[in-house]
């Protein structure tokens, strides 16, 4: 950013925005990805599965784990990529998290347990809650075939804390449920996290969407300068928001098309 004026304001923004402060979440604002950065570790997730022990700054290691669901199935509503098509498509607005004032574009809706604490849940809509609980179960049914080990962590944590998720969550993989909607956002940690997250990424067009990335820029794999991700019309990603810095690229998902993650995971605030 060349314009210091502008710099300062965006600068006190951040500094005095209440959400950040509270989630701490060590971001820039508006810093998000146009472009990729030289020297990264490309993952296309087209042709195998990834299981990668990926090193963090202090040097700890972690896993990161992606998976496709067959790219091919299309948006029919009666399977697990159409029916999060058919969620996203019933979230409207700016969401009820994040958003411009942390600098973020497009939106973010959180469902399920908003404190463990509190036991409050988030209000979701009549129209969006037999959607959820659909989408949750399937994605449940999905992750104990391919991704048991993770279902378990994120189960366990929320066992640990006797949290009591809401009557659509009852089957789903966490207690709490983010879906963005044509989402990009500034590389952070998610600090409120208990456990690792998954989530799957959509799009009403399959393949229309372009410089659709999940971009870890903080990580190192065989001597990398960070790692991004190739999203795709049913991508799978595990990764734990605690440790990895991590954001989804500025994307071009092109007319009449709508890009969506939703994400599953276990939360204390």
């Amino acid at each position: 950013m060349h314009d210091p004026i502008r710099a300062r304001h965006e600068y006190n923004q951040l500094r005095k925005e209440k959400s950040s402060v509270l989630r701490r979440r060590k971001f820039v604002f508006g810093a998000m990805y146009d472009k990729l950065f030289p020297g990264y570790y490309e993952v296309d997730p087209m042709f195998k599965d990834y299981d990668l022990l990926v090193t963090l700054p202090s040097k700890k290691l972690t896993n990161v784990k992606i998976r496709l669901i067959s790219p091919y199935d299309g948006i029919d509503k009666s399977n697990l990529l159409g029916s999060v098509v058919e969620l996203g498509r019933t979230l409207s607005g700016p969401g009820n998290c994040r958003g411009k004032d942390v600098g973020d574009l497009g939106s973010m809706h959180a469902i399920g347990l908003r404190s463990a604490s509190s036991k409050i849940c988030y209000v979701t809509k009549d129209n969006t809650v037999a959607k959820v609980e659909l989408v949750s179960s399937m994605m449940t049914e999905w992750m104990q075939d391919n991704l048991r080990d993770v279902l378990s962590l994120i189960r366990l944590a929320d066992a640990k804390m006797y949290v009591e998720p809401s009557p659509s969550m009852k089957n789903a993989p966490g207690s709490r449920m983010m879906v963005s909607v044509n989402l990009a956002n500034s590389p952070h940690y998610d600090d409120g996290d208990t456990s690792q997250s998954v989530a799957v990424w959509v799009e009403e067009k399959p393949g229309q969407s372009q410089n659709w990335y999940f971009v870890l820029p903080n990580m190192s794999y065989q001597g990398s300068k960070g790692m991004v991700v190739k999203l795709m019309h049913g991508l799978v990603i595990s990764w734990d928001g605690r440790e990895v810095f991590h954001c989804t690229s500025r994307t071009v998902v092109g007319e009449g098309n709508n890009a969506y993650g939703c994400l599953w995971s276990s939360t204390r605030q």
